[in-house]
């Protein structure tokens, strides 16, 4: 922690009346001399100037005020973008004496303390909108705010030195980096998640030296599944006799998944796959190609045999 101040007060002492052996000196360069009076306002004397009534003036008190260019410096907690992060500043500054009046009033014994909560404040403003990674960025944007800032009326300040880090900022790096990482390899899968074989088969190649049998072998692999899948299917509706009631729906559920529509056929036959194994199944139409039963043609009238004699009289 960078703590610089300075007590701007030098000398306070109290005055008698009558001063025969003590007179007010004047101030020596770089000082003034404040001369609190019994009544009415205060009377500086700067260097080089003269003391009314060094040995009778009615003066209660005097204090030697430092007027010179002095170092400050402190070093505080400011919270950057993200809070979870925050920065820590230092601020160095070169303050000067401009009013020792108010200086005395103030009772201003130390420099730092009377001006870091309104210095502190600009800093924590500006350095609230950088993120923990830009330090740099928020130095030079704290000392041009510092800079422009209006002085108080008391002193004179100027020379703006800031120095701003992040606590943290290596497990920030890490971190960063970590994230980073993960976007580039997410950018790099979204074209082939988003595409076809070919930019499968060329991610699969890239990460496999060359060698295309991965996909090859599930694309196998799920070709062969699909094949049992419809096998498995067909051998339920072909090579089964079940009396389960809800027989009938699966093979129309089976039949419309693998073979759907009406214009599955097959060359030189008639009717589609559907007909046919409807037909396999012995529910429906009569199978095409099977003769009548002898039942089937009782019904119909056998010609009379007079008819095939009087034939082959004549």
């Amino acid at each position: 922690m960078t703590h610089q101040t300075y007590n701007p007060i030098l000398e306070q002492a109290e005055l008698r009346r009558i001063r025969i052996g003590s007179r007010l000196r004047t101030p020596a360069i770089g000082t003034a001399l404040v001369l609190e009076r019994s009544a009415g306002e205060p009377l500086v004397v700067w260097p080089g100037g003269r003391v009314p009534d060094p040995r009778t003036g009615n003066y209660r008190r005097m204090y030697r005020v430092d007027m010179a260019n002095r170092g400050l410096a402190f070093t505080g907690d400011a919270p950057s973008s993200d809070a979870v992060f925050p920065f820590t500043v230092t601020v160095r500054l070169t303050c000067r004496v401009v009013d020792p009046v108010r200086i005395v009033r103030d009772a201003v014994w130390d420099m730092t303390a009377a001006l870091s909560p309104s210095i502190g404040s600009i800093v924590r403003e500006v350095a609230s909108g950088f993120d923990a990674m830009h330090p740099t960025a928020a130095e030079t944007a704290i000392t041009a705010r510092l800079s422009s800032a209006y002085s108080p009326r008391m002193v004179q300040l100027s020379g703006f030195s800031v120095s701003v880090s992040a606590a943290d900022i290596a497990e920030i790096v890490t971190t960063r980096r970590e994230i980073r990482v993960q976007e580039m390899r997410r950018d790099a899968m979204r074209p082939v998640a988003g595409g076809g074989r070919q930019e499968m088969l060329a991610h699969l190649m890239s990460i496999d030296g060359g060698n295309p049998m991965s996909l090859l072998d599930r694309e196998r692999d799920d070709r062969e599944a699909e094949i049992r899948e419809k096998l498995d299917a067909l051998r339920i509706l072909m090579g089964e006799t079940t009396e389960d009631f809800d027989a009938a729906e699966v093979r129309k559920q089976v039949l419309s998944e693998f073979f759907p529509g009406e214009g599955l056929s097959i060359p030189g036959k008639q009717g589609g796959i559907r007909d046919r194994l409807e037909k396999r199944s012995g529910r429906g139409r009569v199978i095409e190609g099977k003769a009548p039963s002898e039942p089937e043609r009782k019904g119909e009238a056998a010609p009379p045999a007079g008819d095939e004699d009087s034939g082959s009289e004549s």
